[in-house]
């Protein structure tokens, strides 16, 4: 079964992604869905808000109404809503996905030791291919790919780095 993607209109096979926005289910091909999450995780939240109280406003009363791409679900009514205010709390689910994972910190320790040995491993980007490097002469991780934008977290640096480690 071929669909066509909502965004792009570029047709494809396979099973389409459904991404349901104003109580309309869209269908989107990958590339259009991750560009859509990355949108999405910058825009102003409900959840950030002190009024939210589970899918609902407590200042206006007013329902939220959820946008659901992929797997996260978005409150996005913050974009436009004039009482939005990150004083009075803040969702603590939030304040951990701030934090490093420990995933993350054995791979920073690993690039670290990595260019402190002066060398250099060559990786693929997943999405478009291009050559890069970590190690010595670049010691900071990228989070997307210069090229496309395509996001590099998908790829474990730590994993990566055991494996090339003499």
């Amino acid at each position: 079964m071929r669909f066509e993607c909502c965004s792009c209109k570029k047709s494809f096979s396979g099973s389409a992604l459904i991404v349901n926005i104003n109580g309309q289910e869209q269908n989107y091909c990958a590339d259009c869905l991750w560009k859509l999450r990355k949108e999405y995780d910058t825009k102003k939240s409900c959840e950030d808000c002190g009024y939210i109280d589970e899918e609902s406003c407590k200042k206006t009363g007013n329902a939220l109404v959820p946008a659901k791409v992929g797997f996260n679900t978005y409150f996005a009514q913050a974009e436009t809503c004039k009482d939005y205010t990150t004083d009075k709390k803040q969702n603590p689910d939030k304040k951990k996905d701030a934090q490093l994972t420990q995933t993350q910190k054995e791979a920073a320790a690993l690039v670290k030791n990595l260019s402190a040995k002066g060398k250099t491993i060559t990786y693929y980007c997943c999405h478009c291919g291009t050559q890069l490097k970590i190690g010595a002469k670049t010691s900071e991780m990228q989070k997307t790919c210069p090229r496309c934008q395509g996001d590099l977290e998908v790829i474990n640096l730590a994993k990566l780095i055991k494996q090339h480690q003499e």
